[in-house]
């Protein structure tokens, strides 16, 4: 393709995806997208979130400072009834635009060969959650609140990538290069193809792993001595970075990796884990004043539940009480939920 289209495939692929393009235009994306697997994997990039563009068109037509203050007031109105759900797909549709750009600038920079390899770094607004492809053709799904950094091509004989918060993987196998996931705390997921989790956020004490298929090292320093335990499928791998342990625990690793797929599966999960999950699916803090019940253990899926709903179904069966908390921050990121 001719550099002045080169130039302008970013306006032209979102025309595209709209049906708002002419015959010569149409073909001219045909020919771009099948000339490379690059230009596949950016044209699958941008198709891939080319549905919340027509949300995306209608927020820039909206006065946000004075949709704020609407929406602030109505939740003093109503005492700050919960609303995060408004919050998360907000937070959703004003990311689509940065994340666009944000391909297309960094996929083009590094198609020159003078180029060096630049470092990329995605990351997601509360409740939020989304994915990317790697230049390796990886699959990472990003949970709320995580930020996933990366080479925009991967260069020797390693496939290193840098997460805080929590992630799960897809990885293309490639026994030549070896795929790392560096995050807290001076440890490492090592890899040569599987399906894997990864929570490790940044502030917490412990880096998890839950290997769903194929094999990973977990590797960590303790008293500056490297160690490496393996994992095999179907195993949890809980690491304590202030004390310094491993331990490992059998799961059918459903609960751990149903976030990708919006979904909260409780599998014999107990309670403290359980708003552990919920925090981060539905943007809240839960503050714990009767840790009575944290360690009974509940079954169930939930999908498209207010939060008020599952809150009352660990109400009827630990007894547990909840309420949501006044802040006088009514902009404050988090709704504050406390467990009495």
């Amino acid at each position: 393709m001719e550099e002045q289209n080169i130039n302008g495939i970013e306006d032209l692929l979102l025309r595209y995806c709209e049906g708002d393009v002419t015959e010569e235009e149409y073909q001219l994306v045909e020919n771009w997208v099948n000339a490379s697997e690059k230009n596949e994997r950016v044209a699958k990039q941008v198709f891939s979130i080319h549905l919340a563009i027509d949300s995306v068109q209608i927020l820039k037509k909206i006065d946000t400072e004075k949709a704020l203050k609407k929406v602030s007031s109505r939740i003093v109105a109503k005492k700050r009834q919960i609303g995060w759900e408004w919050f998360q797909r907000a937070a959703a549709i004003l990311f689509i635009p940065l994340l666009v750009s944000f391909l297309m600038q960094h996929f083009f920079i590094a198609d020159t060969k003078e180029q060096v390899a630049q470092l990329i770094e995605i990351r997601t607004n509360p409740g939020m959650i989304t994915s990317v492809i790697l230049p390796d053709s990886t699959v990472v799904y990003l949970n709320s609140e995580s930020s996933l950094s990366y080479p925009s091509r991967f260069d020797g004989n390693t496939r290193e990538v840098f997460l805080k918060g929590e992630a799960y993987f897809e990885v293309m196998k490639d026994p030549s290069k070896r795929f790392l996931v560096s995050t807290m705390y001076q440890s490492q997921i090592e890899v040569l193809g599987t399906h894997f989790n990864v929570e490790a956020y940044e502030g917490g004490e412990n880096v998890v792993t839950t290997l769903v298929e194929g094999k990973v090292n977990f590797l960590f320093k303790k008293n500056e001595q490297a160690h490496a335990v393996k994992l095999k499928p179907g195993e949890k791998l809980t690491y304590n970075s202030k004390e310094g342990k491993v331990r490992l625990s059998a799961t059918s690793c459903e609960s751990e990796t149903s976030w990708k797929d919006g979904k909260v599966i409780l599998k014999n999960t107990p309670l403290w884990e359980a708003l552990h999950m919920l925090e981060k699916r539905y943007n809240v803090q839960f503050v714990i004043n009767n840790r009575k019940g944290l360690d009974d253990t509940f079954n169930g899926t939930f999908t498209n539940e207010r939060l008020e709903r599952i809150l009352d179904h660990f109400k009827i069966s630990s007894k547990i009480r909840w309420r949501q908390i006044e802040d006088a921050n009514i902009l404050d990121r988090k709704i504050k939920i406390e467990i009495y």
